[in-house]
């Protein structure tokens, strides 16, 4: 038995805008039969023992390799997923898993760092040699996304130049209006904030083109799209407070503004049981009970209850001295901020010393094969088993990644417990609410926003100790742990701070295409989750096996989006609940 052997690849030759291959076969292989992120690897020239191939994702964290297929005939062929970097191993025995450190009969090993789409690979064992070749190059899958972007760019200037520069509006015409809007212009950068989200959304439910940046992290880590649903939370309570003024100023008491929360939260998750029934269809034995509508709907009554009935004093300041002046956005919601302290605390207690049955106190991993198989019953510690006992394992999410990866049992990322440090989420909302109620310049608005966005991005990243695994609090959107909700309420103050800077008050920027978006947020969720195979906004053409083809078709689902938003803003429609 050799150690293991490591061959350099050669690097990846640039190709085409098109993901191309230059041919439809090669070597025998059809490339036809490939989907996005695949490449053919080929075992050959096996010496007279039996092997088994084995391999193990980067994707998958502290797993042990896992049986691929035993090879008898001197050659195998696969189709293997060039997402994540994989290590392969050729074994002489056969087991199912095999743990990392278990070296016993392993032949050769190699961990090639840059397999790649529509590329042929050959595994060469022979003379008690591995040697590992690139037989056809693959295809870049950066160049069309690199080429999507500088088109989106180029249209999005000539836009400007367009109806900001040829065709601008008069500066009288633009004067008369701000004077007649006065203070109560309404502040464009929280439909804008809210406008990103939607149609990011949607772009990523469509698939995202399937670059692997634009999807989730499979359990720990955070990418891009795991923005987007705290972003929706907390943009949400930005609004509570500004909601709440308006009440008073209108004399509306408590108990009426009370109801108002009540039938809201009834609507919003009967519409979120209503969409979990589109696929899975209307029984109500396997009914999931949560999902975003419903994550939504909890944070929402609590976060406005509270607020509700807990926002006391006056919203002038005017009168005030100079401390309250200053600080008056964080005193008036002292009573608020007791109650959802112990919320959260309630939260951290319930996770890491809350005894789950058969599993170690505190445990935050995804359960399956993490940790050897070890905890397999344990995904997602006490979470999972809160979801599983209350809702039964019926009710929650059963497609989630961590079954693919992990092997793991089903999970759902939007259940119970992660409800708190929602809730938690939904108020550092209202904090920044807050803030632009009682401070009426600009920079004191900005000041105070990014002083918060730092604040909370430091917090969660010396709660995860800068680590995508590990730490005390991992980076965790399945379980919404504190220092996830910490860091992404930090760039939401951040992006609020950049839409309101470069929108309402130097007014570069009117907000195009998210504001319209951002004025029928809930119209189009819901549309979009209905119309989700549907077209115009959806389509195939051939094979559908590239990169180029799954974003055209993503962007194309999300402008028509954007464009039927437009069309609703002109015509004065709003869907509010």
């Amino acid at each position: 038995m050799r150690g293991p052997q490591k061959t350099p690849i050669r690097p990846p030759k640039m190709s085409s805008w098109w993901e191309d291959p230059g041919s439809t076969v090669f070597k025998d292989l059809d490339f036809r039969d490939l989907n996005v992120d695949e490449a053919y690897l080929t075992i050959k020239d096996l010496e007279e023992k039996h092997f088994s191939l084995y391999s193990l994702s980067e994707d998958c964290y502290k797993c042990p390799f896992s049986l691929v297929s035993e090879l008898k005939n001197r050659t195998g062929r696969f189709i293997v997923n060039t997402k994540n970097n994989v290590t392969w191993r050729l074994y002489s025995r056969k087991d199912p898993t095999i743990f990392a450190n278990d070296t016993r009969l392993l032949f050769c090993e190699d961990s090639p760092d840059n397999f790649g789409e529509f590329g042929v690979y050959e595994w060469h064992v022979l003379n008690e040699k591995c040697d590992l070749i690139t037989a056809k190059q693959p295809v870049s899958i950066r160049l069309p996304l690199i080429m999507i972007c500088f088109l989106l760019l180029i249209m999005s200037s000539f836009y400007y130049l367009v109806f900001h520069v040829i065709c601008k509006p008069s500066k009288k015409k633009h004067q008369e209006n701000e004077e007649t809007r006065n203070d109560r212009r309404r502040i464009k950068a929280i439909d804008t904030f809210r406008g990103i989200c939607i149609l990011s959304m949607i772009f990523i439910n469509d698939g995202g083109g399937a670059y692997w940046f634009f999807n989730h992290a499979t359990w720990n880590g955070l990418l891009p799209a795991d923005f987007i649903f705290p972003w929706f939370l907390w943009i949400m309570g930005v609004c509570i407070p500004i909601s709440l003024k308006s009440q008073r100023k209108k004399a509306i008491s408590r108990c009426s503004t009370f109801q108002a929360i009540i039938k809201r939260t009834i609507i919003l998750f009967t519409a979120g049981l209503a969409l979990n029934t589109i696929v899975a269809g209307p029984s109500l034995k396997h009914l999931r009970i949560f999902g975003v509508m419903q994550r939504l709907a909890v944070s929402y009554f609590a976060t406005a209850t509270v607020s509700n009935f807990f926002t006391f004093g006056s919203y002038d300041t005017s009168d005030k001295g100079k401390f309250r002046r200053y600080s008056n956005d964080v005193l008036m919601l002292i009573p608020q901020w007791i109650i959802f302290s112990c919320i959260l605390a309630v939260h951290i207690y319930l996770t890491f010393f809350y005894p789950v049955p058969g599993c170690p106190l505190g445990y935050l991993g995804p359960g399956g094969l993490h940790e050897n198989g070890m905890f397999s019953n344990c995904t997602g510690g006490a979470a999972g088993y809160f979801d599983t006992i209350i809702l039964g394992v019926n009710h929650i999410f059963q497609n989630n990644e961590i079954i693919r990866v992990y092997g793991s049992q089903s999970f759902d990322p939007e259940g119970l417990l992660g409800c708190l440090t929602s809730i938690f989420q939904t108020f550092l909302g209202v904090q920044a609410g807050a803030i632009m109620i009682y401070h009426k310049s600009p920079e004191g608005r900005l000041k105070r926003w990014l002083t918060w966005s730092v604040l909370l991005i430091v917090v969660g990243l010396i709660l995860c100790q800068l680590r995508i695994n590990g730490g005390w609090i991992p980076l965790n959107k399945n379980l919404w742990s504190v220092s996830f909700v910490m860091i992404t309420s930090g760039f939401g103050f951040a992006l609020l701070s950049f839409c309101y800077f470069i929108i309402d008050h130097c007014q570069y920027w009117n907000g195009s295409p998210f504001f319209f978006p951002g004025m029928n947020s809930f119209l189009l969720y819901c549309g979009h989750e209905v119309t989700y195979k549907m077209f115009p906004w959806h389509y195939s053409i051939g094979s559908m096996n590239t990169h180029f083809m799954l974003t055209i078709e993503a962007l194309w689902g999300t402008a028509v989006w954007a464009v039927i938003s437009y069309m609703l803003y002109k015509n004065k429609f709003f869907l509010t609940i």
